[in-house]
């Protein structure tokens, strides 16, 4: 206890030039006289320490003291802080304390240049909690069992393996591998419903990125013209190298889809102002929906 407050100190001096006895002894919940003590088992420990009375004095480090951390190109410490922020904001860990430490260590301030913000808007309190239990289960590699809302409609109960949590297009998953399906796939946390971690734990497998995002689904490549309108939206669903801008505004999307019925929704959802080129398939059954929607009207 005392070696980890004695590193407190050390790190809270080197974060500011000068703090009175008082300072340190309220940061770490400790008498006054505890830390005068710690003052000088850091001195007799050779770490240049000294207090300077009067206006403006306070516990000081001597001009120029520094912890060896040329390991470390500052390019590379910048990275660590920086980092520790972006976990920090995903709640993996509480990096308050720490990116304090380092900033000491590193002899410089963590700049506050960054800020993310996962949340989506109305973000539900469910899944922030399921992405914690995630996180704990493939931490401490145990099975995860919950009921899932597939992209068909689907309600069925699975039993997974969690290898990581990914955030893809605006909304995380849980990647890893059902024993039911007896693969690797992609769960999206917000049609997740009753998960629970169990006390059975599982030996990680070897895990490759296939070249379907992890979903374990043959991609259908699809080609989609979209009017001026809708370039606003394209841009921000589409990979600029997919998009091939016309004159006039209109856009051409070469991508590919995981099947599902999600795909004729989410195509819907441009009304239209987006055409299916290719496959022929995916152009009927476009066609047939929107017949759908007409009858849907005429009732």
């Amino acid at each position: 206890m005392k070696s980890s407050r004695l590193f407190q100190i050390l790190y809270l001096l080197m974060e500011h030039r000068s703090l009175t006895a008082g300072m340190l002894a309220e940061r770490l919940e400790v008498s006054v006289r505890t830390v005068y003590r710690d003052l000088d088992a850091l001195s007799a420990a050779g770490i240049p320490v000294y207090a300077q009375k009067g206006q403006g004095g306070g516990v000081r480090l001597m001009e120029g003291f520094k912890i060896e951390r040329s390991l470390l190109s500052e390019e590379q410490q910048e990275q660590i802080l920086t980092a520790l922020q972006s976990l920090d904001s995903v709640g993996a860990i509480d990096s308050s304390g720490l990116l304090t430490q380092l900033s000491g260590l590193f002899g410089r301030k963590a700049a506050d240049w960054l800020e993310v913000d996962f949340d989506s808007w109305g973000a539900m309190k469910k899944e922030k909690e399921y992405f914690e239990l995630c996180r704990r289960a493939i931490l401490n590699c145990r099975l995860i069992s919950f009921e899932y809302f597939n992209s068909s409609g689907d309600w069925c109960e699975r039993t997974a393996e969690p290898m990581k949590l990914c955030f893809k297009g605006g909304n995380w998953y849980v990647s890893g591998y059902c024993r039911r399906r007896r693969g690797f796939r992609l769960f999206r946390l917000s049609r997740i419903w009753k998960l629970t971690v169990e006390e059975e734990m599982f030996i990680p497998r070897e895990y490759a990125e296939d070249e379907n995002g992890g979903t374990g689904l043959e991609m259908i490549p699809m080609k989609i013209a979209f009017a001026r309108e809708a370039s606003f939206q394209v841009m921000d669903f589409f990979a600029p190298e997919d998009i091939e801008m016309a004159e006039d505004g209109s856009m051409l999307v070469n991508t590919a889809f995981p099947p599902g019925i999600w795909i004729k929704r989410f195509l819907l959802s441009f009304g239209a102002l987006a055409r299916v080129i290719e496959p022929e398939w995916v152009r009927q059954e476009m066609r047939e929906e929107a017949e759908k929607i007409r009858q849907s009207y005429e009732i």
